[in-house]
């Protein structure tokens, strides 16, 4: 196999080291755009807290991370996973009575620590209904994941940075600039909705937004959650996110997505933070909120890796591997992720 992949964000990233891990040949061509990867906060959230449910696929997608990252970390030579636990401050008596109701269940015995477990709540977080710990991994330091990655691919001359020039791609033999290859794969993120053979897919564009605060008085060992997070990061600052704006690809940070955040935060913590930084990118999210994964309708050996949305830290590892085995044809791919789901309702035979 030698296979393109056309793009460096998260998912392309995650398939490089898999396909490095399986033996295969492969170049990555990325534009150097948005990467919405980077400025995501990389936090691993296992739970739904709305029904105080686990996160799809939770028990498959959480321990492959956790040793997904950590090899990836001894490859590059950089840390970027760092344990973090999550204090969940309920919105609602009915939230904490869900988690009541899960602490009874000893399927969620990985996914929620018992209240004696939980250190008393800080004295700045509005705590009405109470809160707990939600068991972790922790998060990625995404900043410090794309450059020691890109880092990493450029020096060992895995990753050229171009834009991807479709004039220059023969699909029906499979060249690139002269270049065979065996697979191409599209994993440009929310670019993926100009994509000429991936574009009728239903892509929904969502804007996020963060901001970066300095807090002296904030814990530096968990992370806050309630309409927001408060993340603490190892540069002694703190993200605060994040918002969701949809149908737009303007990566420009906005007024009334700060005021937005810093209303939240004040609805659950008293605490002073200052501003240091705020930043925006593009979300591929898709209408299922499953992952756009699979080959050309007609076209063979064309395909895309995309869609992993606001979970992606969680996801993409996993589903690397997934779709690594379904290209040396060891398994078929998940329906739920499959986009054969698409075809009928959304793909014109052109």
């Amino acid at each position: 196999m030698k296979v393109l992949i056309v793009g460096g964000g998260l998912a392309g990233i995650c398939l490089g080291h898999t396909f490095i891990h399986e033996g295969i040949s492969f170049k990555i061509i990325d534009a150097g755009t948005n990467h919405s990867s980077k400025i995501a906060a990389g936090m691993i959230n296992p739970m739904v807290f709305r029904k105080m449910v686990k996160t799809w696929r939770g028990d498959e997608l959480i321990p492959f991370l956790k040793r997904f990252y950590p090899i990836v970390e001894g490859r590059i030579g950089k840390q970027f996973f760092f344990e973090r636990k999550i204090r969940r401050v309920f919105s609602t008596l009915d939230e904490k009575n869900y988690w009541d109701k899960r602490l009874t269940d000893e399927t969620y015995n990985d996914y929620i620590h018992p209240y004696e477990d939980s250190e008393p709540t800080p004295d700045y977080v509005k705590d009405k209904f109470g809160s707990a710990w939600v068991k972790s991994p922790g998060y990625v330091d995404a900043k410090l994941f794309m450059r020691e990655n890109h880092r990493f691919f450029s020096k060992e001359q895995l990753i050229t940075y171009e834009e991807f020039d479709f004039k220059a791609f023969n699909y029906q033999e499979l060249t690139y600039k002269d270049e065979t290859f065996t697979h191409v794969i599209f994993a440009e993120g929310y670019r993926g909705k100009e994509n000429p053979f991936f574009g009728y897919l239903p892509f929904i564009h969502t804007k996020g937004e963060v901001i970066s605060v300095k807090g002296d008085t904030l814990k530096t060992d968990e992370i806050l959650n309630r309409k927001c997070f408060v993340l603490p990061t190892v540069d002694n600052t703190f993200k605060i996110g994040s918002t969701f704006e949809w149908h737009t690809t303007d990566t420009s940070p906005t007024q009334a997505a700060k005021e937005q955040l810093l209303e939240q935060y004040e609805q659950l913590s008293t605490a002073p933070i200052n501003i240091v930084e705020q930043e925006a990118g593009i979300r591929p999210t898709v209408s299922d909120r499953r992952p756009l994964i699979g080959v050309h309708p007609e076209i063979k050996n064309v395909y895309i890796f995309n869609g992993m949305g606001t979970k992606g830290y969680l996801i993409a590892p996993f589903f690397a591997k997934e779709f690594t085995d379904y290209l040396k044809g060891l398994k078929e791919l998940d329906d739920e992720v499959n986009i054969k789901r698409f075809y009928k309702k959304h793909y014109k035979k052109s």
